[in-house]
Parts: C-alpha cells; sequence; structure tokens
C-alpha cells in the first residue's frame, strides 16, 4: 500500500462540541451545563462520518452529565442528534473531511461545532441518521462507484456477507487493516493495465452556486453547493493523453478551453489539500479517494 493512501486514511479532524442552549434549557432547565461538561472533545477522521460519533457523545458526555444532573437519560436518542456549523446544519451521509472542506474557509482547529438533540430539521437532513442507516448509505455508495469503474456492481455484490462486515467495520472503527483488506478486493492493484480495465473515475465536485463565488472569504452555505458528477475518464478521448484534473472539471461543467480563466481563479480541494489543476486523475484515484471510492473535490473562488 502507498504510504499516501495511509496518511489519507489517516487525517483527522479534531472537533469541539457545545450542546445547543436551547436543548440545554429542555434537558438541564439551565443553558449553562454542569463542570465538566460544558464542551465535549474528540478526534474524528476524515474519511469517517458523523453517525459513527454519537454512542461516543452520547456515552461519554451526555449521559454522565445528565445522571449527575439526575435527569434522565432515555430522553436523548442518538437518531435525533444533529450537529450544526454556523447555524448549518450538516449533512450527517456526507464524509466529514468534506464537510470541513466545503463549509471552513480559513483553518478552525478544533473545528466548533453544535449539537442538537432536539427539534431534528428534516426538510434539510435525511431523518434518522443512525449507525445502521449511515452504513446502509455508505454500501449504496460503494456500488455506485463500482458501477462507474466497472460497468457493473459484479465486484461489490460477489462480497461475501463477512467481507461487506468487515468492510463497515473497518470504517465505522477506522481500522486500516480491515478495511483495505477487502477494498483492494473491489478496487484491486492495477499493475499498468488500469487504463483498459477502468471505464471511468468515480467523483464529485462540488462548487458554491447562487453568486457565492464571486466571494471567496465569504461564508459558504451547504445548500448553495451544486453537486456535479459525471463518469470522468482516464484518458482524454482518442489518445492516450492522461485526463488532468482540469480537464475532469471542463468535463464535468461542459466548460471548453476559452473557460481557463474560470479555472485558474479556483483552488480545486480534497482531503484538505488543495489539487493543483495540472494533476492526473489517475494519479488522484489511486491516493486521494474518500472511504466510499469516490472522489470529492470542492471548487473555491480564490479571487477576494
Amino acid at each position: 500500500m502507498e504510504p499516501t493512501v495511509q496518511k489519507i486514511w489517516n487525517g483527522m479532524i479534531p472537533i469541539e462540541l457545545q450542546l445547543a442552549a436551547a436543548d440545554a434549557i429542555e434537558l438541564l432547565a439551565s443553558a449553562v451545563l454542569p463542570e465538566p461538561f460544558q464542551t465535549f472533545y474528540m478526534l474524528v477522521p476524515r474519511v469517517g462520518y458523523l453517525p459513527f460519533t454519537t454512542a461516543r457523545i452520547k456515552e461519554q458526555w451526555l449521559d454522565p452529565m445528565l445522571e449527575m444532573s439526575g435527569s434522565r437519560t432515555q430522553n436523548v436518542k442518538e437518531t435525533e442528534f444533529w450537529f450544526e456549523y454556523n447555524k448549518q446544519p450538516l449533512k450527517w451521509h456526507y464524509p466529514v473531511g468534506l464537510l470541513y472542506d466545503m463549509l471552513v474557509r480559513e483553518p478552525e482547529l478544533p473545528w466548533s461545532l453544535t449539537l442538537h438533540v432536539r427539534k431534528y430539521p428534516t426538510p434539510k437532513l435525511i431523518p434518522s441518521p443512525s449507525i445502521q442507516s449511515m452504513r446502509d448509505m455508505f454500501m449504496a455508495m460503494i456500488k455506485e462507484a463500482d458501477f462507474i469503474r466497472n460497468g457493473s456492481t459484479k465486484r461489490v455484490m460477489d462480497l461475501a456477507k463477512s467481507d461487506q462486515m468487515q468492510l463497515l467495520d473497518g470504517l465505522q472503527d477506522h481500522s486500516f487493516e480491515k478495511y483495505f483488506a477487502i477494498h483492494s478486493i473491489i478496487v484491486p492493484a492495477s499493475k499498468g493495465a488500469k487504463t483498459k480495465s477502468l471505464k471511468a473515475v468515480p467523483l464529485r465536485f462540488y462548487m458554491a452556486s447562487g453568486g457565492q463565488e464571486d466571494s471567496a472569504k465569504e461564508a459558504p452555505d451547504i445548500s448553495q453547493f451544486h453537486v456535479s458528477q459525471f463518469p470522468v475518464p482516464l484518458t482524454k478521448e482518442g489518445s492516450t493523453d492522461l485526463l488532468v484534473l482540469a480537464d475532469a472539471f471542463r468535463v464535468c461543467y461542459e466548460i471548453d478551453q476559452s473557460g481557463d480563466a474560470f479555472v485558474t481563479n479556483c483552488a480545486c480541494i480534497c482531503q484538505g489539500v488543495s489539487i493543483p489543476w495540472e494533476t492526473p486523475i489517475s494519479w488522484l484515484v489511486d491516493n486521494f479517494f474518500y472511504a466510499d471510492c469516490f472522489l470529492h473535490l470542492v471548487v473555491l473562488n480564490t479571487v477576494s
């Protein structure tokens, strides 16, 4: 396994959680949390998902706080948890690293989030963010990536039930060994034959729309991001020349060469790294993929 892949897998985001004041008042009859429960800190994998943190949050933070305060811990259900940043509900089915790259313009470590345990915003978020729901959604993404790569979902569907469970456990437990033992079956090493066997690259671009691209300093609104997905090949049509990141962007957004000024004024972020536009897609798909086998690429304006 290439060192870059393990470094990407090991990427973490420190998170500082505060309980929403309205929820604190309802649970504890006070907006001020007792010592030492004012905040909760945790390290979350960039490739992981927020529902995988809720059991830890409840067991290590909310339950002890409620027990000390004489409140009923049964009043707090993990499937009603939701997270907020800058008054924006966070999509729980997006990888944590992708959320951070979309919403944080200046480095913010720890990343300060608000936890809500009441009034789930169903119109804005998919309901019932349970661990099982996250595992099911992740498997759907893995199958989609497999179809884009190979034209079928055979590699994933042929996995034994025990292998599927190991893949999911590796993701949930953030175990490099568990996860990549199965990932190597789904995405075997190319050994130089990749351009012949791979039909397309699973990737998505996330670009701020609705005028937000006009300001490099304005805090993004997650609801205003335009998501573009298109089956991008590794090589240029009728050629063996490798596609680079800028080519993939033009394909997804149907921009011709005259649109290069637009690309020049934007940065593309993946896994917290600003990726040069001339980077070959083949290298990115080998090294910077998320656990769902997609490249999630955030395009941000760099002109103030």
